[in-house]
């Protein structure tokens, strides 16, 4: 059953029963293949790092001079599949694209980290948005909104969290959502 239902082969990736069973509650799959599965340089990405867990690879539309993507190996359908569990993984995607982002020399204040939320997603697997500022015009500018919370909430209304909004919900146990969170 796990092998018809994922994107990855059940005996590629040895996952204990829990683990399973936990994986397919909280995710759901695509029809067909995932491309960002598949994001590897024989499949035509820009891969500029990468280990066992993660991949990063230039945007094929950037937004900006410098406009990265970080996803996790492992399938996770959005920003939306993720819990309290998942903190230290977007700590680990924030921590590489900070890495990344030091080795291209963009100064911290000229960084913006963050994730689309569903459905204002093109591809339905986990992506953090890695940017060196400015962007190329207002409406790109558009498109990455960051909305602070009204009366001591986190996120207002908008389809784009950044990074470090992203990690105090989740510690707090709060989806992220598009509505205020």
């Amino acid at each position: 059953m796990f092998q018809k239902i994922c994107c990855y082969k059940a005996e590629n990736y040895a996952i204990e029963k829990a683990e399973q069973q936990s994986f397919l509650d909280t995710h759901s799959y695509p029809d067909s293949a995932c491309i960002f599965c598949g994001a590897t340089r024989e499949n035509g990405f820009n891969i500029v790092w990468e280990n066992e867990y993660y991949a990063v690879f230039t945007d094929i539309n950037p937004s900006s001079q410098h406009h990265l993507q970080i996803v996790p190996k492992k399938h996770i359908e959005s920003v939306k599949s993720l819990d309290a569990s998942h903190v230290s993984m977007v700590k680990e995607m924030i921590e590489i694209g900070h890495d990344v982002l030091d080795g291209l020399d963009v100064p911290p204040h000229l960084r913006r980290l963050g994730f689309h939320i569903p459905p204002y997603i093109s591809v339905h697997h986990l992506h953090m948005h890695v940017q060196a500022l400015p962007y190329r015009s207002w409406l790109r500018r558009m498109k990455y909104p960051v909305v602070s919370g009204p009366s001591g909430r986190e996120k207002g209304f908008s389809w784009f969290v950044e990074a470090e909004q992203a990690v105090r919900l989740l510690e707090k146990g709060v989806q992220v959502r598009i509505l205020p969170c």
